[in-house]
């Protein structure tokens, strides 16, 4: 990370430094981590989804955010970060081989954490399970103490 690259640093509140620690002792916990899942039917246009996550992302400081340890404990907001998109196209796995497909795809999502010097602490993966059928999912780290609600502002850009 470079020094143009940031927008901002700030010192930890007490309820985020309380949130940073419980995350750093016990990093397998799931306390202030969320995966949401949601099924999409419909024409989606993906780039226009994935377009409007990452409009999220670039108006939220709060999701361009990383932590580390200095002398104390600090948020580093970064002027632009990508979100991170994983896309995968099961239209042609047989349907019963789909739900254990599924199932592995979030127990894995739910295993692997978030490395807290990198921003951002939110992943999306977006599975075509069938021409006009999706299968979403976003996890994020909530260390900030006041994330907005994504699913949201998702709602208002991707209706531009």
């Amino acid at each position: 990370m470079e020094a143009k690259d940031v927008e901002a640093i700030y010192p930890l509140a007490p309820m985020q430094q309380g949130m940073l620690f419980h995350t750093l002792y016990s990093p397998e916990t799931e306390v202030y981590a969320q995966q949401l899942n949601y099924t999409l039917s419909g024409d989606l246009n993906v780039a226009a989804f994935q377009q409007a996550w990452q409009n999220v992302i670039d108006r939220h400081a709060a999701l361009r955010s990383a932590f580390i340890e200095h002398e104390q404990p600090l948020q580093i907001v970064l002027r632009r970060v990508s979100l991170p998109w994983e896309e995968h196209d099961w239209r042609d796995v047989p349907a019963s081989e789909r739900q254990q497909r599924l199932v592995a795809l979030l127990e894995s999502d739910r295993r692997r954490g978030f490395d807290l010097s990198k921003a951002p602490l939110l992943r999306l993966t977006l599975v075509q399970l069938a021409d006009r059928e999706y299968q979403g999912t976003h996890k994020f780290r909530t260390i900030t103490g006041a994330v907005p609600a994504p699913t949201h502002r998702f709602s208002l850009l991707g209706s531009k």
